[in-house]
């Protein structure tokens, strides 16, 4: 009889019941917090991201017919790193083309690159709609970004990213680069 007592009185007593309600929600709202954390840090890498391409084209596009070569890659590789801070950019690879349309044959006229871009599109197919006309020019830039998650509990360790930025000389000419 006493047990039973016992047992009805334990049953009706709630004393401990947050604590209990506490350690049965708090593995989800962890989840959760690193869940959220996980997605904004990626989502900000893909924003970041999404602007390397089309600035670097319309940096490359601003340069003068006789841009010499040497610096200019290293200058718009370093500003591509400089794009994606706070984030790490070991893992941005860049691709810079000029593309001219000499009588109707759209031609490769230089390429630069920052990292070596692995499986590029054939900028001349890229750029075929950009140069109509004989003496047309465009600037492709071609990107790609692998984002490595510093914490990776409930989304993949890293994604990779790519991307296409195109731009039209400024002056009117053709951009020569000599790489």
């Amino acid at each position: 009889m006493r047990a039973k007592r016992r047992l009805r009185s334990l049953f009706r007593d709630r004393s401990g019941i947050a604590a209990v309600e506490f350690s049965l929600i708090l593995p989800t709202v962890v989840v959760m917090f690193f869940a959220t954390y996980e997605a904004s840090m990626l989502i900000r890498a893909k924003m970041k991201f999404d602007n390397a391409a089309t600035t670097i084209a319309s940096l490359v596009s601003l340069q003068t017919p006789q841009a010499s070569g040497g610096t200019m890659t290293a200058d718009f590789c370093t500003g591509a790193g400089y794009m994606m801070q706070p984030l790490s950019s070991s893992g941005l690879t860049v691709q810079v083309n000029s593309v001219t349309n000499y009588s109707g044959t759209a031609t490769v006229d230089w390429t630069a690159n920052c990292g070596t871009l692995s499986g590029p599109q054939s900028a001349t197919t890229l750029a075929s709609g950009l140069v109509p006309n004989s003496g047309d020019s465009v600037i492709v830039v071609q990107t790609k970004y692998t984002y490595t998650a510093a914490i990776h509990m409930i989304l993949s360790p890293s994604f990779t990213f790519s991307n296409v930025g195109y731009a039209r000389p400024r002056n009117n000419g053709t951009v020569k680069y000599a790489p």
